[in-house]
């Protein structure tokens, strides 16, 4: 009975472990700073305006990518190359705003007064949503601004949120986490709650909000530090990235690497599809701690140079990195998922045959998965399933790129992206051998049954091949 609770505790703990990485397939790469301006009058709801202020980073790669400074972007015609290349596309997502009254979405009407600056070398869009609600139609209204895809992080500003108030209109707003819009399991947006009311006096009080409902838990506490990490050392690799520029091989360098590395490291921690593969593949799967280092790594540097490949074929052939990576990225998206979930079937069918044929009670020992480690099956098994799931290129690589052709230290670049590929490996390396290491105790602990064990042997290799299936198909009805 004890053997049989600790089992059932382990698998828990590792189905546990691959639920946060379980539902999409990305890392922030750009962030936003996020401020809201409510305009309110005697009518009711009249619009929302917007401020977006981009990252360092991002801001030079995508003013180079397009070829503008900040005095070609304040003339019309570098406001229309803004606004085509990186601003229209965003209607297909709402311009990442959700918007709820009396629990209906409502969808962002035709964007006005869109307009694109430069504070401080840093992209700035300004542009208004229409609204038009009356006051009657104004009940439970949130407003909440996130990429659910998780490809940019967006922080609403707190101390950012005005109004704009004509007639006799009273408003009031509270900022709250919307927990029923979680994605990724534990990023939690906060919204902007409003009561507002037409009528002399002040507005009606908000309903109140429970300690529990704010309070966050200790993954969201996690999920919220590496999303500051991350923004923080996106930070610094620009400041240094600048000094590269004036004196290439001094300090400035290899602390930009160094910095490089340890962003790979914290961005492999948040939620992604990679720990997903290399655990669920090594619950269903014998393996060895040198197959989860090389699976670990390769889906890194294979993710790492699909990006830096369409990233190089989009320069020379369309003469636009950003532009050129994006249609690459979305034509590899689909393919990749697909091959992902080919693979799954392929395991799961092999894991079938393995019960079917009752080969298992022969294979009571945990050596088994020790026994792996010269196996040049399982080796090329491990490689083939690493270039499936890391061939979608890394959004982060191509910024990196762009952003460092555009400040003409492409080499340097280069050499961020293999650090940062190598940080990342090293992540998912230790993922890998966690579950490497959890397979091999369960198998241990159980295989002094022989039912036992084969009841915990064939529930890993069948569950864990069947988990990157369903999650590669997942993934590419997604990606279509």
């Amino acid at each position: 009975m004890r053997h049989k609770i600790s089992l059932l505790l382990i698998l828990w703990a590792l189905a546990a472990l691959l639920l946060p990485a379980s539902q999409g397939a990305a890392h922030p790469h750009v962030y936003v700073d996020a401020s809201l301006t409510f305009v309110v009058d005697e009518s009711g709801l009249v619009a929302m305006r917007q401020q977006w202020l981009f990252d360092d980073m991002f801001s030079q790669a995508i003013m180079a990518d397009l070829e503008l400074d900040a005095a070609s972007l304040a003339t019309p015609a570098g406001q229309a190359a803004i606004r085509d290349g990186a601003f229209a596309y965003l209607a297909n997502y709402d311009y990442f705003t959700l918007i709820e009254s009396g629990g209906r979405r409502i969808r962002p009407a035709a964007i006005e007064d869109f307009h694109a600056s430069l504070s401080d070398g840093r992209l700035v869009y300004r542009f208004t949503m229409p609204l038009g609600l009356g006051f009657d139609q104004i009940r439970n209204f949130r407003v909440a601004i996130f990429d659910k895809d998780y490809y940019t992080d967006i922080l609403l500003v707190a101390d950012a949120i005005s109004f704009e108030v004509g007639g006799m209109a009273q408003v009031s707003h509270d900022i709250r986490p919307a927990r029923d819009h979680t994605y990724w399991q534990f990023i939690v947006p906060e919204a902007v709650h409003l009561s507002i009311s037409g009528a002399p006096g002040s507005a009606p009080d908000l309903p109140a909000a429970t300690v529990a409902q704010d309070a966050p838990g200790p993954i969201e506490r996690l999920m919220a530090l590496v999303r500051s990490v991350q923004k923080e050392l996106n930070l610094r690799l620009n400041g240094f990235a600048a000094d590269i520029k004036t004196d290439p091989f001094g300090p400035a360098l290899w602390t930009f690497l160094g910095l490089a590395f340890l962003y790979g490291v914290v961005h492999a921690v948040g939620p992604g599809h990679g720990k997903t593969v290399v655990c669920s593949y090594f619950l269903s799967n014998p393996g060895s701690f040198f197959s989860g280092a090389l699976m670990g790594n390769a889906i890194t540097f294979v993710h790492m140079a699909s990006a830096a490949v369409a990233v190089g074929v989009a320069y020379m052939v369309f003469s636009t990195g950003m532009g050129g990576f994006q249609a690459a990225s979305r034509a590899l998206q689909p393919a990749s998922y697909a091959l992902l979930a080919l693979m799954g079937l392929f395991l799961t069918g092999k894991a079938l045959l393995d019960v079917s044929r009752g080969g298992l009670i022969a294979e009571t020992s945990c050596s088994i998965d020790h026994e792996a480690l010269g196996n040049a099956v399982n080796i090329r098994r491990v490689l083939m399933v690493s270039f499936v799931t890391g061939l979608v290129p890394c959004p982060g690589a191509a910024v990196i790129l762009a952003f460092s052709i555009g400040l003409n230290i492409f080499w340097a670049g280069v050499a961020a992206i293999v650090l940062m590929a190598a940080g990342m490996g090293l992540t998912t390396t230790l993922f890998a051998w966690a579950a490497v290491a959890a397979r091999g105790l369960t198998l241990r602990m159980s295989g002094t049954n022989a039912k036992v064990f084969n009841i915990a042997y064939a529930g890993l290799s069948i569950c864990g091949a069947a988990s990157i299936a369903l999650f590669g198909a997942a993934l590419f009805m997604s990606s279509i």
